[in-house]
């Protein structure tokens, strides 16, 4: 063989051992070997999409939700051809790791490092969203339980609080990611049979027409995981997926609960003395719907009481001269009375707070309002009140915000309810403190006279929380919030 044709086959081998070396290479380090500055980390951590920008070296971004309490699932969405780690600790595409945060503050950062030998980025996540408002606590609870709310104002956000007053959980958006939606009444249930759930209502960013909270309540496990989304069922007074209203929810288990709806409805049965329209009248009904396993298995709305229309305060523009859309009871509260299974239920609007029938459908008794039926005075009548609840021992707890006389309190009461009388009435009062709505109170055990109180929309001052001792008149803890910042609805849970 000439030389000529020794040196042709010595440097295709050449050339093909190359290129095999080069593909082995590559195949064995699976690496992208390029700058990683146009590109993304894709993680689902806690169920919600984040996207990490590769772009600018040492970024500090968000997650949407965190927890101290439970550990933090991330799962890493896409292939980026380069070794990833957080906190040290390596990922893989489409896989989930467990990350245990120890406390969630504005200076505990998650490192994530991304590594494809020829480029490195460091990027890091806050464990405390820059997403939620400044939350200034003093003082700490000796009493039990963790507070639950979200942001009335300010953003869409909802967390969870020890009893320090320190943020444990929460899920916050920025208002690109939350596109208008909001969040309501984040609350814990524990069922008959122990398990723990949590829910909140996701108020829809694009339904205006009505308002009140109108969305879906979202149904979470125990490790904080979302697992269902609730909204009406079918009945003959609604269509199964339509919104429901925010402002309360009752979670009996897994597959019973109670809801309710603000719905624009045509009405033909409101009084003519009231100023209805000649050819009827629209106004904004409550609907309240019980459904067990799928099914609906009680149902009232407002408007079947037509003396209703008569006590409404506000929202009572029965001829649509102003208003297409009157809100004239103005539910906002419900609780299961554990003495005899009914509901008992505030309407705002009102000023009345109302006993129903589970099975029936009809009005027990009225408190308060111009329909009261235990002999209160104009002073010892609510006015607006924005949240009830029941002790263990009967009482009635109520946080008026007083709207009327412009002084916030908070009521307990204990009721006669077969003779309808008021066997006893206590009024608590906090100088400084003034709420227009939103409000919020809780009493703390039986045989002390201690409160959690939920400033709402406060008139005065900065506070979102307080818990409050009125045997020795001193302050437990006392949260605050930004100016122009509000809560919604506070509950205690243990």
């Amino acid at each position: 063989m000439d030389s000529s044709k020794k040196f042709i086959i010595v440097s295709v081998s050449a050339a093909i051992l190359l290129i095999i070396l080069v593909s082995c290479t590559l195949a064995y380090s699976g690496r992208d070997n390029t700058l990683m500055s146009d590109k993304s980390l894709h993680f689902e951590i806690n169920g919600f999409s984040v996207e990490l920008p590769l772009s600018e070296d040492g970024a500090v971004y968000d997650a949407v939700s965190l927890s101290s309490v439970t550990e933090n699932k991330i799962k890493l969405i896409n292939e980026t051809g380069a070794t990833v780690k957080v906190n040290g600790k390596g990922i893989g595409a489409g896989t989930t790791m467990n990350l245990k945060l120890d406390s969630l503050s504005s200076n505990e950062l998650i490192k994530i490092t991304v590594d494809n030998e020829k480029d490195v980025r460091t990027i890091y996540l806050r464990t405390l969203s820059s997403q939620l408002p400044q939350i200034t606590s003093a003082g700490e609870s000796s009493y039990e339980g963790h507070y639950y709310t979200a942001l009335s104002t300010g953003g869409a956000a909802l967390y969870e609080l020890n009893n320090k007053g320190e943020v444990v959980f929460y899920i916050a958006k920025s208002p690109e990611e939350a596109k208008g939606e909001s969040y309501c009444d984040f609350k814990k249930h524990t069922l008959e049979d122990g398990k723990v759930r949590y829910s909140y209502q996701r108020i829809y960013g694009d339904d205006e027409e009505i308002g009140y909270a109108s969305g879906e309540r979202v149904i979470l496990d125990e490790n904080y995981q979302e697992i269902k989304t609730i909204t009406l069922a079918q009945s003959e007074l609604a269509k199964e997926g339509d919104p429901i209203d925010g402002r309360d929810f009752i979670l009996i288990d897994d597959n019973h609960y109670i809801v309710a709806a603000s719905q624009l409805v045509l009405v033909q049965n409101v009084p003519e003395s009231l100023g209805a329209g000649t050819m009827g009248s629209k106004v904004v009904r409550t609907l309240i719907q019980e459904v067990k396993d799928d099914k609906v298995v009680f149902e009232f709305t407002t408007d079947s009481h037509p003396e209703l229309y008569g006590l409404s305060v506000t929202g009572n523009d029965y001829g649509n001269t102003a208003s297409q859309s009157p809100d004239y009871a103005g539910f906002n509260r419900m609780i299961i009375d554990p003495a005899d299974d009914n509901l008992i239920v505030s309407f705002e609007n009102l000023n009345t707070i109302m006993k129903i029938d589970r099975e029936t459908g009809s009005i027990v008794w009225k408190l308060s309002g111009a329909g009261d039926e235990f002999g209160l005075t104009d002073e010892l009548k609510t006015s607006g009140q924005s949240d009830i609840e029941l002790t263990k021992d009967g009482y009635l707890t109520i946080f008026d915000n007083a709207v009327s006389s412009g002084q916030t309190r908070i009521l307990k009461i204990k009721l006669d309810e077969v003779n309808k009388k008021v066997l006893e009435y206590h009024e608590f009062k906090v100088p400084g403190h003034k709420s227009s709505a939103n409000g919020s109170a809780q009493k703390i055990g039986d045989e002390i006279e201690v409160y959690t109180i939920g400033w709402g929309q406060a008139k005065e001052g900065t506070s979102g929380i307080s818990e409050i001792d009125f045997n020795t008149g001193k302050k437990l803890l006392e949260v605050t919030l930004p100016q122009g910042v509000s809560n919604d609805r506070v509950q205690k849970i243990k």
